[in-house]
């Protein structure tokens, strides 16, 4: 094949490409939480839960501090709220989705964009 038929293939693939990224973010909503388990602890002072993180099949991941990011949406017992975390949640299971970044401490940290507690 001449150079300039692999050339004029570029810009078809170069398409193709684009709309299988722009078809991934839509279907974001709805990938599988990034973090799953148990709220085990509280911390007021900086809003955050404590969850004792397990994958799929049970394995534990270990302990992630987990707080709301600005415009997070927090969703308790299937009705979406308007209040920030608490105290109450400890012992509930929750599943989170987070946003770009998790601190690298122990345990890590991360800011959630959409939290479900159950």
């Amino acid at each position: 094949m001449s150079i300039v038929r692999r050339l004029s293939l570029l810009p078809v693939i170069m398409i193709l490409l684009t709309l299988g990224c722009a078809e991934k973010s839509v279907e974001q909503g709805k990938e599988k939480p990034h973090v799953r388990g148990i709220i085990t602890d509280f911390e007021e002072e900086r809003g955050q839960v404590l969850i004792d993180n397990k994958e799929d099949g049970g394995v534990d991941s270990g302990p992630i501090w987990v707080s709301l990011s600005k415009d997070a949406e927090l969703i308790v017992g299937g009705e979406t709220v308007t209040v920030s975390l608490d105290e109450t949640l400890v012992g509930r299971s929750a599943e989170v989705w987070i946003g770009r970044f998790i601190n690298q401490s122990y345990p890590p940290q991360t800011k959630a964009v959409k939290m479900v507690i159950h």
